[in-house]
C-alpha cells in the first residue's frame, strides 16, 4: 500500500446498459430532473464494449448530469438478454447507485409513479436510526436496483444528488484494502454488525445481516457491503458488459499514466494500456484505461485535458464531510 500517492480526483460517473435508451432516459428525466447531453452513437470505443467484451456494432449513449458526477445510459442490451434475472440485492458486483433529495419532494413516491418497482417493504422510504434519512429500494423497467435517501435537512441545495455507488462483495475485507490503495483514503466508516427488522424492510430480506465500509471519494462516497445473511456468493465469472446494469464505474484522475504504472505494480492488470478519448465540443480530449477489481467490477481511469467540460473540476464536492 501507498496511501496517500494517488491522483485520484472522485468518482467521474457510473455506467448503465439499458435495453431501450429513449424509455431509460424518459424514466430517469422525469423523476430525478437531472438533465442529459445530446444523444450520440459510438462504434469502436473501449469505454463501450468493456474491453473483454467486444462491441458488436453501434451504441446510442447519453449521459444524466448531476450535480457531482454523471450517469452514462449506453443502449448495449441484446435483445435475448432484456429479460434475464436481475442482480440480487446480495450481490455480488454493483448493486446499486443512490440518490438522495430533500424529504419534501417526495422522491421515491415519484419513481414508483413513474413505474419503478419496489423492493423495500411499504408504500414510502422506511427510517433506520432516526437520522433524518428515509431509505427505499426500487428497480427501474430493466430491473437495475437503485436507492433513494430522502433527507430530512440536506447538506447540498439541489433537487437530486448522485451519492453513492455500492459494490457488493463476497469479501469486503480484501475490497476495502484495494480501494484504499487506489483512493489513497482509509474508510471513514466500517459497521460489522447492520442487522434488524428495518434494514429487513428496505433490503426486503428477512433476517438480514451485513457487514460495510464507506469511502469519501471527493465528490461522491464508494460504499461496499457484504451481506453476512443471506450470503453473498462469490462471482463465477466477471458480470457481462452488455447485460442490463451498472457495467462499469470511472474515477477521473490528474495523471493516467502515473496510475496505471502504480496500480500495475501493486499487481492491477489493465486490460489495454491508455486509450484516447474523443474531443468534446470545446475540443478538449483527454485518456482513459480498463481494469478490474478483485471482485471482477469493471472499473476505468480517465484523464482530460485541461479545460474539459466533462471534468469533475466543473462540479460540486461533498463539503460537508
Amino acid at each position: 500500500m501507498r496511501q496517500g500517492a494517488t491522483t485520484v480526483k472522485g468518482i467521474h460517473h457510473i455506467g448503465l446498459s439499458v435495453s431501450d435508451l429513449d424509455r431509460a432516459l424518459a424514466f430517469y428525466r422525469s423523476t430525478t430532473t437531472l438533465d442529459s447531453t445530446a444523444r450520440r452513437t459510438v462504434t469502436g470505443d473501449a469505454r463501450y464494449r468493456g474491453n473483454d467484451h467486444p462491441q458488436t456494432g453501434p451504441v446510442e449513449v447519453a449521459v444524466l448530469n448531476g450535480p457531482n458526477a454523471y450517469l452514462e445510459l449506453a443502449q448495449i442490451v441484446p435483445a435475448a438478454s432484456a429479460d434475464s434475472e436481475p442482480l440480487p440485492v446480495e450481490g455480488p458486483g454493483v448493486t446499486h447507485v443512490c440518490f438522495q433529495s430533500p424529504a419534501p419532494s417526495k422522491l421515491y413516491s415519484r419513481f414508483i409513479d413513474h413505474g419503478a418497482t419496489a423492493v423495500s417493504r411499504g408504500d414510502a422510504p422506511i427510517a433506520l436510526s432516526g437520522n433524518g434519512v428515509r431509505y427505499g429500494y426500487a428497480r427501474d423497467a430493466d430491473g437495475i436496483m437503485f436507492e433513494v435517501e430522502q433527507i430530512d435537512e440536506p447538506r447540498f441545495d439541489d433537487p437530486v444528488w448522485i451519492a453513492h455507488v455500492s459494490l457488493v462483495s463476497p469479501d469486503i475485507d480484501r475490497l476495502v484494502a484495494f480501494y484504499e490503495n487506489l483512493l489513497g483514503v482509509a474508510p471513514y466508516g466500517r459497521a460489522n454488525k447492520l442487522t434488524g427488522p428495518r434494514l429487513d424492510e428496505v433490503t426486503g430480506i428477512d433476517g438480514v445481516r451485513i457487514r460495510a465500509a464507506w469511502f469519501n471519494a471527493g465528490n461522491m462516497v464508494l460504499e461496499l457491503w457484504e451481506y453476512v445473511t443471506p450470503a453473498t456468493p462469490e462471482p463465477a465469472a466477471p458480470r457481462a458488459f452488455d447485460a442490463a446494469g451498472y457495467n462499469r464505474f470511472v474515477f477521473e484522475v490528474s495523471d493516467v499514466d502515473r496510475e496505471v504504472e502504480r496500480l500495475s505494480g501493486d499487481g492491477v492488470e489493465f486490460l489495454e494500456p491508455p486509450s484516447e478519448l474523443v474531443a468534446d465540443s470545446e475540443g478538449h480530449g483527454g485518456r482513459e484505461a480498463y481494469a478490474r477489481d478483485p471482485d471482477g467490477n469493471l472499473f476505468g481511469l480517465v484523464q482530460f485535458s485541461p479545460g474539459s467540460e466533462m471534468s469533475l473540476d466543473r462540479l460540486k464536492r461533498i463539503h460537508w464531510m
